[in-house]
């Protein structure tokens, strides 16, 4: 996998997921939090953060997993709320996730090959087809450019069109 394409995708996941956080340091009551990302067609995708005493009340956990926990987890969820779920330790740390300053923070906790599979199953569950594992730098920008061009409306860009202008002012 290109490397820049994984920082890419990682440095946008970070990012996204720090607004999250940011605003569950204002519900102190809260331990654990989520990041919906996608519903769709039923399924839903989020991101949730999980104390590691929380987790281990989870049933059948497999030990290789438990063995990955800290004492604050990162998990990727996709799920139909019926059938079952798939779940991917995205991160961990000793310490709140609201201790973080930044998304570029997010970033040095963010286990590669965990994210990119949840990363590949959240991208099929809102229909981008995409194979970013195989992309050169240039080809993901081109898909990403091309993916938000489709999905955005006409109405939708010369609003970003014209909040860019008036940055350049």
């Amino acid at each position: 996998m290109d490397e820049k394409v994984l920082q890419e995708l990682k440095l946008a996941f970070a990012c996204d997921l720090y607004e999250t956080i940011k605003a569950a340091r204002k519900n102190r009551e809260e331990h654990v939090f989520r990041h919906t990302m996608a519903e769709e067609d039923g399924q839903m995708v989020f991101a949730a953060v999980f104390p590691k005493k929380d987790l281990l009340e989870f049933p059948d956990l497999p030990e290789e997993f438990i063995a990955k926990l800290q004492t604050f987890n990162l998990l990727g969820v996709i799920t139909d709320g019926k059938s079952g779920l798939d779940m991917f330790y995205l991160g961990g740390m000793n310490k709140p996730f609201t201790s973080l300053t930044d998304g570029q923070e997010m970033v040095g906790i963010l286990a590669d090959e965990p994210l990119i599979a949840f990363l590949e199953m959240y991208f099929k569950v809102k229909g981008v087809m995409m194979d970013f594992k195989i992309m050169s730098y240039d080809e993901f920008v081109k898909a990403v450019e091309s993916e938000v061009f489709k999905n955005t409306s006409f109405g939708q860009m010369q609003e970003a069109q014209e909040f860019l202008n008036t940055l350049k002012n």
